[in-house]
């Protein structure tokens, strides 16, 4: 049975939970003007395009992120990659206005923690002892399926994805991947245990299609 490649900015059982990658993450922080014309700055474009759904239902409390501890570490190595390697960011204090942007969206404030009703919009996931240890089953499995090679940090996203399923009761049709990896999106279609993943640059995956 075919999936259906759909999510609801208004569910009516409970949340959406995103599961981001640190490429998704890091056009987030990326202002789209530095980037070079072309293939990247549309990228960051079409990431943002999902970015403001995600933002409109953290902000109405329909949404939650979840986001691994190994891709927060890629995210910030990629916004020092922009800088260093490809020259994006003009000067060291633009990177440094970045990298403040990004610790701002996924630090939670102590006043916050402290509350008694306190809304935690961003949850990081540690590389717990079942996540890692189901990197290898899962490499298995897409290696089966002739997807070719998944790095570890895309491995301990689906790991991650599970754990949330197997131990936070968090239904798979509510959790939602979010990568600009071509395999993990193509072995979410055929590793059934695994929930929908969607890569906002695809044009199938584009937010006008897949938000209702």
């Amino acid at each position: 049975m075919a999936r259906i490649r759909k999510i609801d900015r208004k569910p009516t059982d409970g949340r959406n939970y995103f599961l981001v990658d640190a490429c998704f993450l890091a056009n987030w922080a990326i202002p789209s003007a530095i980037a070079p014309v072309g293939p990247s700055r549309d990228q960051i474009d079409l990431c943002m395009v999902w970015w403001q759904e995600i933002e409109a239902q953290l902000k109405a409390g329909n949404a939650r992120v979840y986001v691994p501890d190994i891709c927060i570490a890629e995210t910030f190595k990629v916004l020092a990659k922009k800088y260093y390697d490809e020259g994006w960011f003009g000067s060291a204090s633009a990177l440094g206005n970045a990298r403040k942007k990004l610790r701002k969206f996924l630090v939670t404030p102590t006043s916050t923690l402290r509350a008694a009703n306190r809304s935690i919009r961003v949850h990081d996931i540690a590389s717990t002892r079942d996540i890692i240890l189901s990197v290898d089953r899962f490499y298995e499995l897409f290696h089966k399926h002739n997807l070719g090679t998944v790095s570890v940090p895309d491995l301990i996203l689906v790991s991650g994805a599970k754990y949330l399923v197997d131990f936070y009761d968090i239904p798979k049709a509510r959790l939602h991947i979010v990568t600009m990896d071509k395999k993990l999106r193509k072995g979410s279609k055929k590793i059934q245990e695994l929930p929908n993943a969607y890569d906002p640059t695809e044009p199938a995956d584009a937010a006008d299609k897949v938000f209702r």
